[in-house]
């Protein structure tokens, strides 16, 4: 219940028809499945984004974020954005969040024939923990190929970790595979 008074709000949200298009990306390993919408605002840098984690034993992430990306220079191989992410876990041990700020990059040139890397870090220290969070990690990299001109697959590698009161929660660290569709 919890999980979906979370997600209702985000998802009104984002069905706004002030988004120009964005993406859907589904990661997956033997115990993980990841699912993640990015959506664009209409005329601005604005990036909104949600999404949730399943652990098959150490339960569940849910997100939202908010980046501003760079969109100076189109044609750049580069794309970076910065921002801020808040994050709720729930599990067995505790159900808890955090808001972490940090951001994401890719790097995919021409020269490389649709082959790109990416990379994102986000950071919730303990002032911006809540209940019993001191502080969030979420580190991800990858390597990705473009099939389609909008859609690519991806081998990536994902760790997120959240320091609590009493012990630090491993939520993911681990090596997956995936898919992110654009439109």
């Amino acid at each position: 219940m919890k999980l979906l008074r979370l997600l209702a709000p985000m998802c009104v949200l984002l069905s706004s028809q002030v988004f120009a298009g964005g993406s859907l990306d589904l990661s997956v390993n033997d115990d993980t499945a990841s699912l993640e919408y990015d959506a664009t605002r209409m005329g601005t840098p604005l990036h909104i984004s949600t999404g949730i984690l399943h652990h098959q034993s150490d339960g569940n992430l849910v997100t939202f974020g908010i980046n501003a990306v760079d969109v100076r220079n189109q044609g750049s191989p580069f794309k970076i954005g910065i921002g801020g992410k808040m994050y709720g876990y729930f599990n067995d041990k505790s159900d808890s969040g955090a808001l972490a700020i940090g951001g994401f990059v890719r790097y995919t040139p021409a020269e490389l024939a649709g082959l790109g890397f990416a990379g994102h870090v986000y950071y919730a220290p303990s002032v911006l923990s809540f209940h019993t969070t001191d502080n969030l990690v979420d580190l991800g990299l990858r390597v990705e190929y473009r099939l389609l001109p909008t859609a690519l697959v991806y081998l990536g590698y994902r760790f997120v970790e959240a320091s609590d009161e009493d012990v630090d929660l491993e939520i993911t660290k681990a090596g997956h595979l995936g898919l992110r569709i654009n439109f």
